[in-house]
């Protein structure tokens, strides 16, 4: 039986439950002899759990200090509240504007949206993980649905060779991540991370006065410098910036993507970023912060290589390896506010995670509502090309794309600017000029990119623009939606500000 205090897991517990119902009842249906259509019953019903999830959500009373549950294996906190509201109203948005993709695709999958649904829930599990096991576990019910995910078209070799590579490569990282697990469980005796913390904490003396003077030097070397725990930590850290696609374990990513149903894809690159982010916050600054500080310099080198690459890969590139390339070099950046480990650098990754989300977001949802009159309906992936002179065919949706293209480009005066600026800043408050420098500089070449869409939708020299499928009124309203609330958050960005600044301070409050 479920205590009180473990009660306020039910939004998790309740989405477990929906799906097993979700899948009896699509089972039900599609065993009929009429083969229906069954996607968006599905669809809907998927969007009616979270929406659900997230009334649940609202109903927990957040503890602002740290309220832990089934033994000390989940946290409860502001941190993953936040997180894990954010992350569902992201995918509420997502699954309305995969829905017609997927008819003209012809997934007609009841498993898809269940896949989606149990991705969501290894997420939420990842935002909530206080134990090694438990950041493990979560991130294998993430991984798995994400690999049938990109395998979902059966009918192209692309994707079936997407799937597998995903899996081959996912399963190779989450290897790394479990022997580091098994290193810092060898050395400390534990997984849990509030153990780890108040173990790995203590002063000289107090390892002396415990272990006693003849143990000491031996306690010295694992606990206090910390050879054996660092060698963890790396193995642990790989795995997490290979999640990531930060370079240079970003390979996997580009051909990921490009092979993928663009649905999936649209999943990969905005929601699980910000959850990966929250187990790196819980592992390297609220457990081990004084192990991490000594190989930040190290972290740098990662973000600024990812940057590099995110700027010079995406010059060359069709449309999806573009926006992969687009995000590898934004991780770049989150990584940079990271590195800093400070109080600010902590409020401007969260502030540029959230609004990376909201871009993505926009960017996305347009490029699978822009569908061609084609002769050759099958054509999955789309070229810069289907993009030419958007404006003539379509002008409202081309200023918006071209408006949030330029936003996340980080052109004044977009939000987008406002938040890259304060990456900028706080990696020069931290003494990292040279940092700070070679990020501007690679910002400024990766606009290059961006700007090369807006002048294909603008200023191609052709006689005609192309002829798009007209958009649902319904999913163009929360297109308008995204844009407006995006132009909202460059005249009033104070809410991102507070919001972030929020969690940080919660979040200080717990590590000290």
């Amino acid at each position: 039986m479920l205590i009180f205090k473990e009660i306020q897991l039910l939004p998790e517990i309740f989405l477990g439950i929906s799906i097993i119902y979700l899948i009896i009842h699509g089972t039900f249906i599609s065993v009929n002899n009429k083969y229906l259509l069954i996607q968006n019953s599905i669809l809907y019903l998927s969007i009616l759990i979270i929406a659900m999830f997230c009334f649940l959500l609202l109903n927990n009373s957040i503890e602002y200090n740290n309220f832990q549950i089934f033994n000390n294996t989940i946290i409860l906190d502001y941190l993953s509240f936040s997180s894990k509201a954010w992350i569902a109203l992201i995918s509420i948005f997502c699954f309305l504007m995969v829905q017609r993709y997927l008819a003209v695709q012809k997934i007609n999958y009841f498993e898809y949206s269940v896949l989606i649904l149990f991705a969501l829930l290894g997420i939420f599990f990842i935002c909530s993980s206080n134990d090694l096991i438990t950041a493990y576990l979560s991130i294998e019910l993430q991984s798995l649905s994400f690999y049938i995910m990109a395998a979902m078209k059966k009918d192209s070799a692309f994707s079936v060779d997407a799937g597998l590579k995903y899996f081959i490569l996912g399963a190779f990282s989450s290897s790394l991540f479990l022997f580091g697990s098994s290193i810092l469980y060898g050395v400390s005796g534990t997984t849990n991370f509030e153990d780890l913390k108040n173990l790995f904490f203590l002063t000289y003396l107090e390892y002396e006065s415990i272990y006693g003077v003849d143990n000491y030097s031996f306690v010295k070397h694992v606990f206090i410098d910390g050879g054996l725990i660092q060698f963890a930590l790396v193995f642990i850290f790989v795995s997490l910036l290979f999640k990531l696609a930060v370079a240079p374990f970003h390979l996997w990513s580009l051909d990921i993507y490009e092979g993928s149903p663009s649905s999936s894809t649209f999943f990969f690159a905005v929601v699980p970023k910000l959850a990966i982010f929250i187990l790196i916050i819980r592992i390297f600054i609220q457990v081990f912060f004084e192990y991490s500080i000594k190989w930040r310099y190290y972290i740098v080198v990662v973000a600024m290589l990812t940057v590099i690459v995110g700027s010079f890969g995406g010059l060359e590139q069709k449309t999806k390896s573009l926006l992969a390339y687009s995000s590898i070099s934004h991780m770049g950046y989150t990584l940079i506010a990271f590195s800093t480990g400070t109080f600010e650098g902590m409020q401007s990754m969260l502030c540029y995670l959230f609004l990376y989300m909201i871009a993505g977001l926009c960017i996305w949802s347009i490029f699978l509502l822009l569908q061609l009159k084609y002769k050759y309906s099958k054509k999955q992936n789309k070229d810069l090309t289907d993009l030419n002179l958007l404006s003539k065919s379509n002008n409202i949706l081309a200023l918006f794309f071209s408006t949030v293209l330029l936003s996340i480009a980080g052109l004044p005066p977009m939000v987008g600017f406002l938040v890259k600026i304060g990456i900028f800043l706080v990696s020069i408050e931290a003494s990292m000029y040279f940092v700070a420098i070679l990020s501007i500089l690679c910002s400024v070449i990766s606009t290059f990119y961006y700007i090369r869409i807006v002048k294909i939708m603008y200023f191609e020299n052709s006689v005609a623009g192309k002829l798009y499928y007209p958009i649902q009124s319904n999913i163009s309203i929360l297109v308008v939606c995204l844009f407006y609330f995006l132009l909202f958050l460059f005249v009033n960005p104070t809410l991102i500000y507070l919001f972030s600044y929020k969690i940080t301070l919660l979040l200080t409050m717990t590590v000290v």
